[in-house]
C-alpha cells in the first residue's frame, strides 16, 4: 500500500506541473474577464466592489484572494465605500483577482467569491483619481465586460465559448485522472469508471451552469452527490474488489480531482 500511495504521489504533482489550465471534477468556474479602453497607464488599480446588504460586510476580515498587489495596496483598497458599496477582493480567499494594473489593461475574477452584482472600481494612483462604474449584473456563469475609463460605460457579453472549452477540459482531466488512480489501486474495470465519470460529471456541470447564482451550494451538494453515485456504482458492478477498496478508490479518485482543480485554477 505503501508503494501505492507513492506513485499516486508522483501521478498527483506531475498534473499540478503541467502547464495545463484544467478544473477537473468541478465543472468550469464563475468568472469575469474585464478590458479597459482608453487607459493611459499602468500605475492603476481595478476592483470588484459589492453591496453591504446586511451592513456587516464591510467590517469583513481583510484578506486578499489574488496576487501582485502590496500590502499598501491591499489596505486602499480595503478602506474604500461608496454608499455601502465595498472591496470584494480583499475580503475573500474565494475570489482569485487580478487587480494590479497592467499593460494589457486586461483582468481576470475568478472562482467562488465571483459576484453576480458588482461595480467596477478603477484607482488611477498618476491622478489620485477615482472612478466606479454602474452596477453590473452577471447572468451567465462566465462573462466578459469592457468599460471605457473616459466615461465608465460598461459593455458586458456572455463567454459561452469559455465555459464550453472548460467544460470539456474539465471532463477530459476527470476521467484521465480516475483512470491513472484506477491503474494504481489495480481497480481496472476501465469502461464502467469512464461511462461513469463521463456521466456524473456533465450531470454535475450542467447543474452548474444552470444554478451559477448558488454556485458554492450547488457546486457542495454536487460533489457529494457525485462520491456517492459513483462509489454505490461501482460496489455494484466492480467484481474482484473488496468493498474496502472500492469505497477507498471512489473517496481517493474524487479528492483528487478536487485537489487538482483548486491547485491548477490557483496557479
Amino acid at each position: 500500500m505503501n508503494q501505492k500511495i507513492k506513485i499516486f504521489i508522483i501521478l498527483l504533482f506531475s498534473f499540478i506541473v503541467f502547464p495545463t489550465v484544467a478544473l477537473a471534477d468541478e465543472g468550469p468556474k464563475p468568472s469575469i474577464d474585464i478590458n479597459i479602453k482608453n487607459l493611459e497607464t499602468t500605475n492603476y488599480l481595478i476592483d470588484l466592489f459589492i453591496y453591504d446588504e446586511d451592513g456587516k460586510g464591510y467590517e469583513s476580515e481583510k484578506q486578499y484572494g489574488g496576487i501582485g498587489l502590496t500590502e499598501e495596496q491591499i489596505s486602499q483598497l480595503y478602506k474604500l465605500n461608496f454608499d455601502g458599496w465595498f472591496s470584494k477582493s480583499t475580503r475573500s480567499h474565494l475570489l482569485f483577482s487580478d487587480c494590479a494594473g497592467n499593460a494589457n489593461h486586461r483582468h481576470h475574477f475568478s472562482y467562488f467569491g465571483t459576484p453576480s452584482r458588482y461595480k467596477i472600481v478603477i484607482i488611477n494612483n498618476d491622478t489620485d483619481e477615482i472612478k466606479i462604474s454602474n452596477e453590473i449584473i452577471r447572468d451567465t456563469l462566465n462573462s466578459k465586460v469592457t468599460i471605457d475609463y473616459n466615461t465608465m460605460n460598461v459593455k458586458s457579453n456572455n463567454y459561452y465559448l469559455k465555459t464550453i472549452i472548460i467544460a470539456i477540459m474539465c471532463l477530459v482531466i476527470t476521467v484521465c485522472t480516475e483512470l491513472l488512480i484506477a491503474y494504481v489501486f489495480k481497480v481496472k474495470n476501465y469502461k464502467i469508471i469512464s461511462i461513469t465519470n463521463i456521466l456524473t460529471n456533465l450531470g454535475l456541470q450542467v447543474s452548474l451552469i444552470q444554478l451559477f447564482k448558488n454556485y458554492l451550494v450547488t457546486f457542495t451538494i454536487g460533489e457529494i452527490l457525485v462520491i456517492l453515485i459513483e462509489t454505490s456504482i461501482y460496489l455494484i458492478k466492480f467484481k474482484n474488489v473488496s468493498k474496502l477498496k472500492t469505497i477507498t478508490y471512489g473517496f481517493v479518485a474524487n479528492i483528487a480531482t478536487i485537489l487538482i482543480s483548486f491547485l491548477l485554477h490557483k496557479i
